[in-house]
Parts: C-alpha cells; structure tokens; sequence
C-alpha cells in the first residue's frame, strides 16, 4: 500500500482541481484540492488539509 500522508514539502503543479504536491518523504503524488496549495498543508489518506497546518500555526 502505497502512503499517500504527509507535510507538503513541495508544489511541483496546481489546476484549480488537483495539485501535484511534493510530501515530506519525497514522494511526488497527485491529490484533488479545493484550495490552492502552500508548503506546509498536509495530505492525509490522499487528500489535501489545510485545517492541519492552520492547528500547527502555519497558515
């Protein structure tokens, strides 16, 4: 099973409907978003969360 969890390290592409976000393992996965994506939102089980980095004070 492949870990599709993570910190955005990264932002490699962004649409408007999905983004192609670089996580802290390095891995390079494609997620669907309703908002654009900054480093340090987090993918959890493949979807983007803004609301993890807004508890971690990163927003």
């Amino acid at each position: 099973m492949s870990n599709r969890t993570g910190k955005v390290t990264g932002i490699v592409g962004y649409n408007g409907k999905s983004a192609r976000v670089v996580i802290h393992s390095g891995r390079i996965i494609t997620v669907r978003t309703s908002h654009k994506p900054i480093i340090g939102d987090w993918v959890v089980e493949g979807e983007l969360s803004r609301e993890l980095s807004i508890k971690h004070g990163k927003e």
